[in-house]
């Protein structure tokens, strides 16, 4: 087994403590931690990756934003409040004895009693820099696009649909861009498809927030998920992101890259809804001139 767990975890969803422990030593040879509480919170079981992560001291949990958590706002407490799962929360984590924020995919799952009363919560914390060591080639190449080394479309889809969920559950927002480079068929023409589209790729990603995501979505375009923040915040990142790609094309002698996008908030449609009025929007964009970005103003 060479893949973290995306959608349930490899455990019966009414498994007894013997086998979460056979699941725990399996996500110790993937370097994933398992933590495992009671209904009541109480602390069952750690494996080794958890005790490497943790140690013997409580961290403070952050968000995507860099607040602290609330309690009520930790993956296994949200289950253990509503029973459903919840998939690939971006998470910080910081000991007292360091200043340093360990970031993390959370994901945390149910496991239920016989008569089907909540029994485990099942907490999976996985190091996103250990994550990059230990997934192979052939998953990484599964999930990423190779020329640009984001997202590729298949997989940018699957997490606005996680992502949309996840806003649906807990009322959390997101806003969500639709990147495209300016006078792509002439830059390609000038300077090769595979240059264009790599460059921007490293520009968008250097500019982004360390749990945004990026995907490649159609032939010049850049699909942005951007958790936890309202659009008129999302505004004010992806600005500047605009014009730090205009002004690091020109300062490096380049003709001049340049950017244009539709930005809007997740409000409740399903994900090709969503991609459909991104796209009208950077359509708008481009036909005011380019280098700029049109946001859904029925949000403010």
């Amino acid at each position: 087994m060479s893949a973290i767990p995306h959608r349930l975890p490899l455990v019966d969803l009414r498994a007894d403590d013997a086998e979460i422990g056979r699941y725990a030593a399996l996500l110790d040879s993937l370097g994933v931690a398992l933590l495992a509480f009671a209904a009541d919170d109480t602390p069952r079981l750690r494996n080794v990756a958890a005790e490497e992560l943790l140690g013997d001291s409580t961290p403070t949990w952050i968000d995507e934003n860099g607040r602290p958590l609330r309690d009520d706002e930790r993956p296994q407490r949200q289950v253990q409040a509503t029973q459903q799962p919840v998939h690939q929360r971006a998470v910080g984590l910081r000991t007292p004895a360091s200043t340093a924020v360990t970031w993390c995919r959370a994901s945390a799952f149910p496991v239920f009693a016989a008569d089907g009363s909540l029994r485990r919560v099942l907490l999976l914390l996985a190091d996103r820099q250990h994550r990059g060591r230990v997934v192979g080639d052939r998953q990484q190449l599964s999930t990423h696009d190779p020329l640009t080394e984001v997202f590729n479309q298949r997989h940018i889809d699957i997490l606005l649909d996680d992502e949309s969920r996840r806003a649906r559950r807990y009322g959390t927002p997101f806003a969500v861009a639709l990147i495209a480079i300016d006078h792509f068929a002439a830059r390609c023409q000038a300077e090769g498809e595979e240059h264009v589209l790599a460059r921007t790729a490293r520009l968008l990603c250097h500019s982004l927030r360390e749990f945004d995501m990026i995907g490649r979505h159609g032939a010049d375009s850049f699909l942005i998920i951007l958790p936890n923040v309202r659009v008129n915040e999302a505004m004010v990142g992806l600005e500047r992101l605009r014009e730090s790609i205009e002004t690091g094309s020109a300062e490096s002698g380049d003709t001049g890259l340049t950017i244009s996008g539709g930005v809007s908030e997740y409000t409740g449609e399903d994900a090709p809804a969503l991609i459909e009025r991104l796209a009208s929007l950077l359509a708008s964009a481009r036909e005011s001139g380019c280098n700029r970005l049109c946001v859904d103003m029925d949000l403010f």
